[in-house]
């Protein structure tokens, strides 16, 4: 039977909140930086040292070339970013380049032509009769300077970079020179309910660490001022160092605009993961995913209506601002006010789902009601096992040890992986957010083993002979 968070109810679970409350503020920004935010009330953990260029280059693996030339990059990045270059931080990101480009700055991605080309027959297909002679004429054409066609170079596309420039290309061909041609397609685009012509580039990431173009192209406007602002003063400031070529699109195919953007998205916002594996899923999924992620599975557990665990509470549109229709998430927090906080109303929970991509997220009334009744469930169960003299399972007691808790009192999951599919012509298999951040955190735990044990040898520390040979 469903029970209202009344009054009553809250004076009896006060030992449980108390342990809400006192691990919510335990709970800091661990694995690898909280970015420019700190968090109130967060005891920092012990810090370890900033990592020199030299120091970074040993942690990246012996088979990448130029290993001097990407720690600088690193370094650079994460300074430009305003964060500590520790070995938390110089990991996370060796993590992903490995894992996204394995060090490359554009790299070729086989049958990408073959995968160019079908979304252009997808496209026209889905045109109709008009598709085939309109795709004619606008393969045929050419960008200035350029004697190949179109369609001659989208036969021999190899690169991201290359797709995204032949696309580009040709949307600023024929806005220029066949505007006609180019209303055209926008016009029967509309009829059909299509994407616009704009829309058929299909490289939406980008650059060694495969950050998301819109994010790059959103933080460069963000930071236009502070750029401005380095700019007038004569220095070269960070973020201008990153972002001073012709586009952003462009600059994330160098080095130094790939990893800049990159660091950016993974470390420049606040978190209190406990495990850096969450901001790995956060990285693949968006902004928070991992923790919206429980949120997700606990109104599942105390609805009883099954929710796809994705991280997402509302629903998206491909600029990134969110539609107007109800998500399934939206109808089970409707269902579980109805249930369990009948006081939180529909204009509540509509205004707090807006935060549900930021840290402020966790200091709206619907996700405090959430956690709440779900360790007021979780603890019930424990209860109940404990009623019954069977064992309980340490790990159910999911309390971290410096907190002062009462017997068999425990918290729920703060953050969970999400499960997201993911598909792409990089993959043989179709795998998942989860697949995903596991791999990088393989590859993150492997360089932390390696930055403590370089700092425990003193004969591998920079400097010394045996480090020199181990950096070509």
């Amino acid at each position: 039977m469903a029970h209202s968070i009344e009054m009553s109810t809250l004076e009896a679970s006060i030992p449980l909140l108390l342990v809400v409350v006192a691990t919510s503020a335990w709970l800091g920004p661990l694995g690898c930086g909280s970015g420019r935010t700190a968090l109130r009330g967060v005891a920092p953990p012990t810090e370890s040292p900033a990592l020199s260029p030299p120091e970074i280059a040993a942690l990246i693996p012996a088979r990448v070339d130029d290993r001097p030339g990407w720690s600088q990059a690193i370094s650079n990045a994460i300074f430009a970013n305003h964060l500590k270059a520790d070995r938390e931080s110089v990991c996370a990101v060796i993590a992903v380049i490995g894992q996204e480009s394995g060090f490359a700055e554009d790299p070729v991605v086989p049958g990408l032509a073959a995968l160019a080309a079908a979304r252009v027959e997808r496209y026209r297909a889905r045109l109709g009769p008009l598709g085939e002679p309109l795709f004619r004429a606008l393969l045929e054409g050419h960008a200035p300077g350029d004697s190949r066609s179109f369609r001659a170079r989208l036969a021999t596309v190899r690169t991201e970079h290359d797709v995204d420039r032949l696309f580009r290309d040709l949307l600023a061909y024929y806005q220029a020179n066949h505007p006609a041609i180019f209303a055209t397609f926008d016009l029967v685009g509309k009829l059909l309910d299509l994407d616009s012509l704009a829309d058929l580039n299909p490289i939406t990431t980008a650059g060694s660490m495969q950050v998301s173009v819109r994010f790059a192209e959103d933080w460069a406007r963000a930071h236009e001022e502070e750029d401005q602002s380095e700019k007038k003063s004569g220095k070269q400031g960070p973020a201008r160092a990153a972002s001073s070529f012709v586009t952003v699109r462009e600059s994330l195919y160098t080095r130094r605009g790939g990893v800049y953007y990159g660091t950016a998205r993974l470390l420049s916002y606040p978190v209190r993961y406990q495990q850096a594996i969450f901001r790995f899923a956060d990285y693949n999924a968006g902004f928070y995913a991992s923790r919206n992620a429980a949120i997700q599975s606990q109104l599942s557990q105390l609805t009883g209506i099954p929710l796809a665990r994705d991280g997402d509470l509302l629903s998206y549109r491909k600029n990134g601002t969110p539609r107007e229709d109800e998500t399934e998430s939206m109808r089970a927090i409707e269902t579980f006010a109805r249930r369990f906080a009948p006081r939180l109303s529909g204009d509540q929970i509509e205004h707090d789902l807006q935060d549900e991509k930021t840290l402020g997220f966790e200091d709206t009334q619907t996700y405090r009601a959430i956690r709440t009744a779900a360790g007021q469930q979780l603890a019930a169960s424990l209860q109940s096992i404990r009623q019954q003299g069977l064992p309980i399972d340490p790990p159910h007691a999911s309390v971290p040890p410096r907190a002062s808790v009462p017997p068999y009192a425990s918290v729920p999951p703060y953050a969970t992986l999400p499960q997201v599919a993911l598909t792409s012509p990089k993959l043989s298999r179709t795998r998942s957010t989860a697949w995903f951040a596991q791999s990088v955190d393989r590859r993150y735990q492997t360089c932390l083993s390696e930055a403590d044990t370089r700092r425990r040898d003193p004969v591998a520390a920079p400097g010394s002979a045996r480090w020199r040979s181990s950096i070509p």
